[in-house]
C-alpha cells in the first residue's frame, strides 16, 4: 500500500498533466477545428521521444538535463512574458511556433517533467518564473525563463531580500492556468474578441469559482454580446456576496438595462 507521502506525490504529479488536458479541451471550445484529440496527439508526438530517451537513465540530474535539452534546444520552445497578440497564445499555434506565453510553456514543461519522473513545484509565476525541482533528494531553484538555469546561492539570497519566499509551500499548479488565462483575457479585451473573452472568464471561474471579479467581468461581456439572461444571473450572483459600492454601481445600471431588454424581447 502506498504511504500517505507517496500518495501526495502522485496527486501533485498528476495535476500538471490534468491541467494541460483541460486546456486542450478549452482550445476546442474556442475553435471546433482545433480538436482536443488532435492537440493531445501533437503533444504526445513532441514529448514521447524525450520521455523514451530518459527512461533508461537512473540519475535524476541526467534525466533533468535531457529534459532541458529536449524542451529548449531540440524542440526549441521559447517563452514570451507579455504576448502582443491573442493568436500567439492558442495552444495549437504555440505547439506549431514553439513560442508562447511563459505560464503555458511552464505548464507544458511541468507536465513533461512528471511524465519523465521528475518532480517540479511552482515557486513563482509572475515577477519571475521559478520552479523548485527535486533531484536526487535535493531541492534546486530553477529560472524557467532562462531555460531552467539553476540559481546559485547568491542569486537566491538576492531574491529573498527582494521579497521572494522559498521556505513556504509551493503554488498550486492551477496558478499557472489562471496566469495564462489572465493573459488571454487582457488580449481578448484589447482586441474586442468578446466571445473568446466570455469563454476565458468561464474557464477562469472553474479555477477560481469564488472570485467575484470574474463574475462581474463575465456579466459585462454577456451584456455587450446580447446575452442578457446570463448578465442578469451573474449580476445577481455577484450581489449575493458583495454589497453595492461606488466601484460596482455600474453593474446595477447594466442589470436594470438587461432586465428591460429581456422584458422587451418577451413582450
Amino acid at each position: 500500500m502506498n504511504s500517505p507521502s507517496s500518495m501526495k506525490t502522485v496527486s501533485i504529479l498528476r495535476d500538471h498533466t490534468k491541467l494541460v488536458l483541460e486546456l486542450c479541451h478549452f482550445t476546442e471550445d474556442l475553435n471546433p477545428l482545433w480538436e482536443a484529440r488532435t492537440t493531445i496527439e501533437s503533444l504526445q508526438s513532441l514529448s514521447s521521444p524525450i520521455i523514451a530517451a530518459g527512461a533508461p537513465l537512473e540519475n535524476q540530474k541526467d534525466k533533468f538535463e535531457l529534459l532541458n535539452q529536449g524542451f529548449f534546444k531540440h524542440l526549441g520552445f521559447k517563452g514570451v512574458s507579455a504576448p502582443k497578440a491573442l493568436k500567439t497564445c492558442f495552444l495549437p499555434q504555440v505547439l506549431k511556433d514553439r513560442q508562447g506565453p511563459l505560464p503555458l510553456l511552464m505548464l507544458l514543461y511541468c507536465s513533461l517533467a512528471e511524465e519523465a519522473g521528475i518532480r517540479t513545484q511552482i515557486s513563482s509565476c509572475r515577477r519571475r518564473f521559478l520552479l523548485k525541482v527535486q533531484l536526487d533528494g535535493k531541492t534546486h531553484i530553477m529560472d524557467f525563463s532562462q531555460k531552467c538555469k539553476a540559481l546559485d546561492p547568491h542569486e537566491i539570497v538576492e531574491l529573498i531580500n527582494r521579497g521572494f519566499d522559498f521556505s513556504s509551500g509551493s503554488l498550486n499548479p492551477e496558478t499557472l492556468a489562471v496566469e495564462y488565462l489572465n493573459q488571454m483575457k487582457r488580449l481578448a479585451r484589447n482586441e474586442n474578441r468578446l466571445q473568446i473573452l466570455s469563454l476565458v472568464h468561464s474557464y477562469l471561474m472553474r479555477y477560481q469559482p469564488f472570485n467575484l471579479r470574474h463574475v462581474s467581468e463575465r456579466a459585462r461581456v454577456a451584456y455587450e454580446t446580447g446575452d442578457y439572461r446570463t448578465a442578469i444571473d451573474d449580476i445577481r450572483s455577484y450581489f449575493l456576496y458583495k454589497q453595492p459600492e461606488f466601484n460596482n454601481i455600474d453593474l446595477k445600471r447594466i442589470y436594470k438595462k438587461a432586465l428591460q431588454r429581456v422584458r422587451n424581447l418577451e413582450s
